[in-house]
C-alpha cells in the first residue's frame, strides 16, 4: 500500500533532516569521568599566586605567566588524576611549604626533579623534560597531519582516549605564526581537551587574561583565548582514572579552638564531608605532621573506640572501607597531641578501595601550639598566688587594727 501524499512528504522531510544531522548525532558527546580542574597560568593574585614565579633552571628567564601554558596544562591533568605533590619552604616560589597541585607547585617540583632541560641555543634550561614528569602518569605523543582540522587518525585516537577517561594535552596554533616576533608556527600554545560535543572538542585554555582569576577558560577548540585553534602535536596522558562517584568529594578539617593554642589545651577536631554519593565505599586517611616534620597516621582502634591513635605506618582512619554521609562529625576530643611548640599540620583525603593510592578530596589544615604557653600558664599561677598572699596580708592587718 502506498502512503498518502502528505505522509510521503513528511517522510521525505524527516529523511532529509536525518541525513543532515545524522553525522552529528552519530558522533554524540564524550565526557571524562570527572571534572578537570582549571588553572590560569597568568594568575598573580595575593593568595597562592604562581603567575610571576620563575620557570626552569640554570638562569632560564621565563615565568609561568608568559611561558607556562604547558606545565599549567599538566597541572590540570595531574589534578584530574588527584596527584598531590609536597614542596618544602626552601624550594617554594612563595616562600612557604605547600602540598597539593597547581602550576606553581608543579613548577617548583620540576625544578628539583630534573624536569627542565635545554631548548636549543636558548638561555638556561627552560624546556619540559617529558620523561621527568611525576610517575603517576604516562604520556604518549602524536602528530596531527591536517593543517586545517583534525585528521581521521588523530580524531580516532583522541576520541578513544577520552572514552577511556584520559585527558589529551595538545599544542595548537591559530594562524601562520605564533604571537610576538617568533617565526615558530606550531605548538604556539598548549591546551587540555576534556571532551567532545558533536564535531568540536571542549577544552580548558590555560591562558585567562584576568590575572586575578586562578581558573583557566573553559571553551572549545574553535573558540580559544587567541582564536580558532588547529592541533599540531597532541599528548595522551594516562593514569588512574578517577571514579565518577568520588569525583565531587570534598573534605575539610577544622579545629576548636583554632589557630594559636597552648600546650595541653582541650581541642575538638572536626571533619566535614560534602559531595559524597550514597553507599559509595571509601577509605579515609588522616595524616598528622608535627613541628619537626615527623608524620603519623591517625586511626581508630576499633569500631567502638572514640579516641584517635597514631602510627608511623600507613593506615586508614577506619580499619575497613565504609560509606560516608555528607555532614560534619567529630574526629575526637581531647588535649592537643604532644606538648611540642610549633605548627601541627593535618592532612585528610579519601581513596577508592578498588584503586588504592588514587586520592579524592585532599585537604590540609593546621594549628599552632604557642611556645610561651607553659610560661604564660606558670605566670598566671604566680600572679594568682601573689594576689592571694597580698589579700591575706591585708585581711590580717585589718584584724590586728586597734579597736577592731
Amino acid at each position: 500500500m502506498k502512503p498518502k501524499t502528505g505522509s510521503a512528504v513528511l517522510l521525505a522531510a524527516i529523511t532529509f533532516v536525518a541525513l543532515l544531522v545524522g553525522p552529528v548525532w552519530a558522533q554524540g558527546k564524550i565526557s571524562l569521568t570527572a571534572p578537570v580542574p582549571a588553572f590560569n597560568q597568568a594568575y598573580r593574585g595575593a593568595n597562592g599566586y604562581w603567575g610571576d614565579c620563575s620557570m626552569g633552571t640554570n638562569g632560564c628567564p621565563d615565568s609561568i605567566d608568559g611561558a607556562g601554558c604547558l606545565i599549567t596544562s599538566f597541572a590540570m591533568v595531574l589534578g584530574y588524576y588527584n596527584v598531590t605533590l609536597s614542596i618544602p619552604r626552601d624550594s617554594s616560589c612563595t616562600g612557604t611549604a605547600r602540598t597539593g597541585m597547581n602550576p606553581g607547585i608543579l613548577n617548583d617540583w620540576l625544578k628539583t626533579h630534573g624536569g627542565y632541560g635545554q631548548c636549543g641555543n636558548d638561555i638556561g634550561s627552560c624546556c619540559l623534560e617529558w620523561t621527568h614528569l611525576p610517575s603517576q602518569i604516562s604520556v604518549t605523543q602524536y602528530v596531527n597531519r591536517s593543517e586545517s582540522g583534525v585528521d581521521s587518525t588523530a580524531e580516532r585516537i583522541i576520541d578513544q582516549s577520552l572514552r577511556q577517561g584520559y585527558p589529551v594535552i595538545c599544542g595548537v596554533n591559530w594562524g601562520g605564526y605564533c604571537h610576538g616576533s617568533t617565526t615558530q608556527s606550531e605548538d604556539c600554545h598548549w591546551v587540555v581537551i576534556t571532551g567532545k560535543v558533536g564535531s568540536t572538542y571542549t577544552i580548558i585554555d590555560p591562558y585567562n587574561p584576568d590575572t586575578t582569576n586562578p581558573a583557566g577558560v573553559r571553551t572549545t577548540l574553535d573558540d580559544g583565548t587567541f582564536g580558532a585553534y588547529t592541533i599540531d602535536r597532541y599528548v595522551v596522558v594516562a593514569g588512574n582514572v578517577p571514579s565518577a562517584k568520588l569525583a565531587n568529594l570534598h573534605l575539610a578539617l577544622s579545629f576548636s579552638p583554632r589557630g594559636l593554642t597552648v600546650p595541653g589545651a582541650t581541642q575538638e577536631r572536626f571533619l566535614t564531608i560534602t559531595g559524597a554519593e550514597p553507599n559509595t565505599q571509601l577509605l579515609l586517611y588522616v595524616r598528622v605532621i608535627d613541628p619537626h616534620g615527623n608524620a603519623t597516621y591517625a586511626y581508630y582502634g576499633s569500631g567502638t573506640d572514640a579516641n584517635l591513635r597514631y602510627a608511623r605506618d600507613r593506615r586508614s582512619l577506619y580499619q575497613t572501607p565504609r560509606p560516608f554521609s555528607n555532614g560534619t562529625f567529630v574526629l575526637n576530643r581531647g588535649p592537643t597531641k604532644g606538648e611540642d611548640a610549633g605548627t601541627w599540620t593535618w592532612e585528610v583525603w579519601g581513596e577508592d578501595p578498588a584503586r588504592p593510592g588514587n586520592t579524592y578530596g585532599y585537604e590540609i589544615a593546621a594549628y599552632t601550639i604557642s611556645s610561651s604557653g607553659a610560661q604564660v600558664q606558670t605566670g598566671i599561677a604566680l600572679v594568682l598566688s601573689l594576689a592571694i598572699f597580698v589579700a591575706g596580708l591585708l585581711y590580717i592587718s585589718v584584724l590586728l587594727r586597734p579597736g577592731t
